[in-house]
């Protein structure tokens, strides 16, 4: 996917005149969206994506949005790449504000684990919580998923010693006329 391309999930939302109470929206892919996330994913198929969220007024001039991102997919196994089917949820709870600034991506940065998450920069008065739902769901996908009883078997047995067999050592050892 080019970096002018659209986004494969989008739905923008206006927030500038949100009403005090803010608004409930739910999201479900359309199985075309579904199909060009997975792509952009690397993954074998999503076959569900629905989300609900709550977008409400924060500090004055900011946006929260919280709720909820569900997920059916499908990625490779690691070890067999047999298709394994999970079910991702997760939750939301994302500000966004005005005078929130982007981070530098070449400025290093320290990051409290137990800090709330910084707002994210809200420009035009909109969000694209199609964006929020497909980032949710990605942070929510095995990154090492198994198909049930697939175990991984190490090819080249080692005792740990540098002439074994496997060993990168073991040539040189021959090499050199202390191996067999």
């Amino acid at each position: 996917m080019s970096d002018d391309a659209p986004f494969p999930l989008s739905r923008p939302q206006q927030v500038d005149a949100l009403p005090a109470k803010g608004v409930e929206v739910s999201i479900e892919a359309t199985a075309e969206e579904r199909a060009a996330l997975a792509e952009v994913l690397d993954i074998l198929g999503i076959d569900a994506l629905t989300a609900r969220f709550e977008v409400r007024p924060w500090r004055r001039e900011g946006v929260k949005v919280t709720g909820v991102v569900e997920a059916d997919v499908r990625q490779a196994c690691v070890v067999t790449l047999e298709p394994v089917a999970q079910h991702v949820r997760e939750e939301v709870g994302v500000a966004f504000h005005p005078d929130a600034q982007p981070i530098d991506p070449d400025t290093e940065i320290e990051i409290d684990v137990d800090a709330p998450d910084l707002p994210e920069p809200l420009e035009h008065g909109r969000i694209d919580l199609g964006a929020i739902a497909a980032e949710h769901m990605a942070l929510g996908l095995d990154p090492y998923p198994r198909a049930p009883g697939a175990v991984f078997e190490d090819i080249i047995e080692d005792d740990g010693s540098e002439d074994a067999p496997g060993s990168p050592f073991a040539g040189l050892s021959r090499l050199k006329g202390g191996g067999e």
